[in-house]
């Protein structure tokens, strides 16, 4: 059956139709693989009291997100579904409604110092609760605690924060020389909670050269990337996160 061909007008109107398409801001957000921090790389420090040298690393991690006031197009949406290390999300997903760069940085810095605190009575509290390994009750001092951190916010350096105290105030040695990488929120009682980005995190942590990452319970399900060579415990404590590096 023969088709006659399509105005030329109406083919161009088909072609600005799309290509308007295609351009249009669309309301996505891009997460992507970010830095690993070595948290006893001048980030934690122990003042006043005795603490003893961490033998090996421990992993703040961290992702990149795209900009809360921007919007993105069809190409950058479709470059990042291509690429195997970003993810795409509905962008109310990961910022509420009307957040800017400058609320979004006010929000992670107050995040960030909430999880430094509760990291400190998490860490002392499992310690007091642990008297075996040697700490008395006059050197868990929260004062004494202190973190420096710039280059990330949030609160998923919770669980992280915790075990360097306790790695740095315990004669014990929990890490053995080993290269550990973690994320998840913390309680001021030890429950570690689920965090946004963790595939991204695990690339982060795994192309840093990470032999272990700890990963919150919660986010169990989420997990899609097992990198060969770097083992995956998902913990729900902080006693979890403990038990997972002793044994």
């Amino acid at each position: 059956m023969p088709f006659s061909p399509l105005p030329r007008f109406v083919v161009g109107l088909v072609g600005v139709f799309f290509a308007l398409a295609l351009l249009a801001p669309l309301p996505f957000a891009i997460v992507m693989p970010g830095s690993a921090q070595n948290i006893f790389d001048k980030i934690i420090t122990i003042e006043h009291q005795k603490s003893f040298p961490a033998t090996g690393r421990l992993d703040l991690m961290s992702v990149r997100v795209t900009n809360p006031n921007n919007w993105l197009i069809g190409p950058e949406i479709i470059y990042s579904w291509i690429r195997s290390d970003e993810a795409v999300y509905p962008r109310a997903a990961i910022y509420p409604p009307g957040t800017t760069v400058e609320s979004e940085k006010k929000s992670a810095a107050a995040d960030m110092t909430s999880s430094q605190s509760k990291a400190i009575s998490a860490a002392l509290g499992y310690l007091r609760a642990n008297p075996q390994y040697g700490v008395i009750n006059a050197q868990l001092i929260a004062k004494n605690v202190h973190f420096d951190v710039q280059r990330t916010g949030g609160p998923s350096g919770g669980m992280i924060f915790a075990l360097g105290v306790i790695e740095l105030l315990t004669p014990q040695d929990f890490l053995h020389h080993r290269h550990i990488s973690g994320t998840g929120t913390i309680t001021s009682n030890g429950k570690v909670g689920p965090i946004g980005g963790i595939n991204e995190k695990i690339r982060a942590a795994h192309a840093a050269g990470a032999e272990i990452f700890l990963a919150p319970a919660e986010n169990r399900r989420e997990i899609s990337e097992f990198p060969a060579g770097m083992r995956i415990l998902t913990v729900a404590t902080l006693a979890d996160a403990i038990k997972a590096l002793t044994t």
